[in-house]
């Protein structure tokens, strides 16, 4: 599983063969335990996730016409006052699908 730190109003990246998986995060909020996630799929797919809050340790499955992307929220890095900071996602997909932020 790739693991990738990102900030609120930062986004990640997946390249499927079909087309491109957007992953951004909303909100972010280490001191209530949540994160604001908004995945970002293609038009003409059938409709994905969409936005949501998730808990540390939450995951989600998203099928795509490929095959599968699995996305966890694995940690917070929040900054020294215990607020924002970023979130470590984990994603597992297969490895030919460039992955960046």
């Amino acid at each position: 599983m790739l693991s990738l730190h990102i900030t609120e109003g930062q986004g990640l990246l997946i390249e499927t063969p079909s087309g491109d998986v957007e992953v951004w995060v909303d909100e972010l909020r280490p001191e209530t335990d949540h994160v604001a996630l908004d995945v970002i799929v293609p038009e003409d797919w059938a409709d994905g996730p969409g936005a949501a809050n998730y808990k540390l340790h939450d995951e989600f499955t998203l099928a795509v016409p490929d095959g599968q992307i699995r996305l966890k929220v694995l940690r917070y890095r929040p900054r020294p006052d215990g607020t924002g900071g970023s979130v470590s996602i984990g994603i597992d997909a297969p490895r030919e699908w460039p992955v960046s932020k």
